[in-house]
């Protein structure tokens, strides 16, 4: 390529009348110059052969510059099943998160488990000192077994008579009771005092008929009858309250024996767990939270533990209210956390809040973790996919393929040896590949996957076939700084400058 030197330019420099600002110069490019940037291949010389002068200038003006093609690499545009997905993030909780408590204030006597322990439900986790709590059973129990021997009957039976009819009316005024009422000492002889009043009745009765008794001793007669009567009645209704009071010490003694059973504080047994976390493994609570001590003195109702149950898991999402239409029950779920990268665990919805938050314009979506390796926490921070649909093909190209500038997304296609610009909207992406769809995205053809930085519409190409560069011969690998050392022993010295 000749050097240009541009002091051999011969410019003609004319002052232009026609501008109306002062020292606006018009440059024309003699046919010398334009010779010499055809001969640095800067133009297409064509045209600049018929001479110099007015033509030459002229035939410049109409040739056209020949557009050099950008060398690209190209690949195929594909068709492959893709999953379609809404991403939300959320919380795991434990399936149940539970705050123990004391029933009965006490005397803390022993602490049985700690925090990071595992439990099973019904499991003993504090014992309270129990004096108190049974004497209360031995007072209630006497009480019992002092109206039962009023009664005359034994402990036994009376479980029996309230196994049958319970604490009811029926245990009072049953027919079985009343049996039992009336052998009872004192209605026996209720009932024996009566007989001799009725029989003393009836001879007054007699002798005043055949004029033997008088009137004042027959009305004292059946006044007797009638408060021996009376007198029966009354033993009855004692007796029948004497079932009473045996019912309420009955009561009090169970009230008693719960006391004494409070005093030792248990892991609750779960009612609501879901039908498949039985592949989770046994149900355990794990211990998150311990501010009792031994000799504490606890108050009714204070905390004594955190309980959570962490296999399974609930993690709850809030997910776009423009996704409601997609969100279903029994979906799949894949999430992943930070503690455990590269790994994905899986779940199912279980529940959807059928609201909208009006705030966020979220609603609440719950899925079932089965968490069976327990590698997930309660608490932690999940990335999660619900995955709505599957779609057997989607158009999907090269992650290279696809040029965002300025708002615009398109990709390159090939059409014969130029290329065409298609505007596309993206979806899915995967490793190596995403999803592109567009009114004029063909299904089948090729995309340029390098040098779009040169190109435009209509751009002509050449294809370029990345190879890779060739090795270096084996003495150059086996010694290669007495390789760069020959090299640089046989290069020819440069001239000295004068």
């Amino acid at each position: 390529m000749p050097s240009m030197n541009i002091s051999s330019f011969d410019f003609k420099w004319n002052r232009s009348a026609h501008f109306p600002f002062r020292g606006d110069l018009l440059m024309t490019v003699t046919g010398r110059a334009l010779r010499l940037f055809a001969a640095a291949g800067l133009i297409a010389p064509a045209g600049l052969m018929a001479g110099c002068g007015p033509k030459a200038e002229k035939s410049a003006e109409a040739a056209a510059p020949v557009i050099k093609p950008v060398s690209v690499t190209l690949a195929e545009i594909e068709r492959r099943p893709v999953e379609r997905t809404v991403d939300v993030v959320g919380t795991l909780k434990g399936w149940e998160e539970v705050t123990l408590g004391s029933k009965r204030p006490g005397r803390v006597l022993k602490v049985l488990k700690d925090i990071g322990d595992t439990v099973k439900p019904g499991e003993i986790l504090v014992e309270l000192e129990t004096t108190d709590a049974k004497l209360a059973v031995l007072q209630a129990e006497s009480r019992l077994l002092a109206e039962l021997a009023r009664l005359g009957i034994t402990r036994k039976q009376a479980e029996e008579y309230v196994a049958k009819f319970g604490i009811t009316e029926r245990l009072i005024g049953g027919e079985e009771v009343q049996q039992i009422i009336n052998k009872t000492p004192a209605v026996t002889q209720a009932e024996v005092m009566l007989t001799k009043a009725e029989q003393n009745l009836q001879r007054q009765r007699q002798l005043t008929v055949r004029g033997a008794g008088t009137n004042q001793e027959l009305q004292n007669v059946e006044n007797d009858f009638r408060a021996a009567q009376a007198n029966l009645d009354n033993t009855v209704v004692t007796a029948r309250n004497v079932v009473a009071n045996a019912m309420a010490a009955r009561v009090a003694l169970d009230i008693a024996e719960q006391t004494l059973a409070d005093m030792t504080v248990k892991a609750p047994v779960p009612t609501n767990m879901p039908k498949d976390a039985e592949p989770s493994g046994p149900i355990v609570y794990a211990i998150t939270r311990r501010p009792v001590h031994e000799g504490q003195m606890v108050k009714e109702g204070e905390a004594l533990f955190d309980l959570v149950i962490q296999r399974p898991l609930r993690l709850w999402a809030n997910v776009p209210e423009r996704f409601t239409p997609e969100i279903e029950l029994g979906q799949t779920v894949r999430l992943s956390v930070a503690s455990r990268p590269g790994e994905t665990f899986t779940g199912q919805v279980a529940r959807i809040n059928p609201s909208v938050d009006p705030v966020s314009r979220t609603f609440q979506v719950e899925a079932l973790v089965p968490n069976a390796t327990g590698l997930l926490r309660p608490g932690g921070f999940a990335k999660a996919a619900i995955l709505t649909r599957r779609d057997s093909e989607a158009v999907v190209v090269p992650t290279e393929a696809v040029i965002k500038y300025a708002g615009v997304t398109k990709i390159f296609v090939a059409e014969g040896e130029k290329v065409r610009a298609i505007p596309v909207e993206t979806g899915l992406e995967g490793k190596d590949w995403i999803e592109v769809k567009g009114e004029q995205m063909p299904t089948r053809g090729r995309v340029v996957t390098s040098g779009q930085s040169m190109l435009a519409n209509g751009t002509p190409i050449s294809i370029r076939t990345d190879e890779p560069p060739p090795e270096p011969p084996a003495e150059l690998i086996k010694n290669p700084e007495g390789e760069a050392a020959k090299a640089t022993t046989s290069a020819p010295a440069p001239a000295a400058s004068r």
